[in-house]
């Protein structure tokens, strides 16, 4: 544990899938070395790639070059954004969803499953159309969506195994699933609702080139003002009054402490469908 730094040191440049989860494993090790809880989504993050790259060893994309050209540039902006963080005298790349979600890494205030949404939030809200931008001309959009939404589902296909992992390390979880029927539906609607939103964007974008500034900006402080919401939804006048806070606390009263444990638990889950190996 001595041997690793307080400051993540500057990620490699990602060209492809394997490039990816490479810098992811370097996030997650990182940050169970120094107990942040930037590694909740990164584990996420991880697992989500995985099957990703799986989909793409089986040819289930359309295109599979072009799918993982986007896979390197979508994640890229997540390095870029953390490498921006830790060292703002070499990158001006960090944008304030990142920011947001990046501040206070080393506080536990907040639950494993509300940094794992606003990692969500930042990277899928803001993220995901100015990548799907880069990569698709305005002629591919057709074929790119069909691409595009397959992800989703290669996602959402990942969502019951976490959530399962969540429950176990913070108790308090199985609450709100409770509360919430067929959870894992809903968060794949979810997922399908925050890509729908990204493809508009980057058709939009590529449509309308002059406005793509102004929609950015728009976006990103939507994006920025919706993440301080999922992390402290205490300081959010509208639900001073709800259950919201309360339900929060709740859950991260029952929370293992530990984020470092947490993290080694996450990142041991398989994927979905592998058989786990004891």
């Amino acid at each position: 544990m001595s041997g690793q730094p307080s400051t993540l040191t500057p990620l490699a440049a990602a060209a492809d899938v394997d490039d990816v989860i490479r810098n992811l494993d370097r996030i997650i090790d990182w940050s169970i070395h120094t107990h942040s809880t930037i590694g909740y989504f990164a584990v996420l993050y991880k697992k989500s790639t995985l099957a990703v790259r799986k989909a793409l060893e089986q040819g289930r994309f359309r295109d599979v070059e072009r799918m993982e050209r986007f896979d390197a540039v979508f994640a890229q902006r997540y390095f870029d954004a953390l490498n921006a963080y830790f060292h703002p005298s070499e990158s001006s790349r960090l944008t304030l969803p990142w920011a947001v979600a990046f501040v206070g890494h080393n506080e536990t205030e907040s639950t494993m499953l509300q940094h794992m949404v606003a990692g969500l939030s930042a990277h899928i809200n803001f993220d995901l159309g100015i990548a799907a931008a880069e990569v698709m001309e305005p002629s591919e959009q057709k074929e790119f969506e069909y691409d595009f939404d397959l992800i989703n589902e290669i996602v959402a296909e990942q969502v019951r195994d976490m959530l399962n992992a969540v429950e176990r390390l913070s108790p308090g979880v199985l609450w709100l699933r409770r509360l919430i029927p067929n959870e894992v539906k809903l968060i794949g609607g979810l997922l399908a609702k925050f890509r729908k939103a990204g493809f508009e964007y980057a058709a939009y974008v590529a449509y309308h080139p002059d406005k793509a500034w102004e929609q950015t900006v728009r976006h990103e402080a939507w994006t920025a003002a919706v993440n301080d919401w999922y992390l402290h939804p205490k300081n959010n006048r509208l639900l001073e009054l709800s259950t919201v806070p309360v339900l929060v606390r709740a859950i991260a009263s029952r929370e293992n402490p530990d984020v470092s444990a947490n993290l080694c638990a996450l990142d041991a889950i398989p994927l979905a469908g592998e058989p786990v190996h004891v």
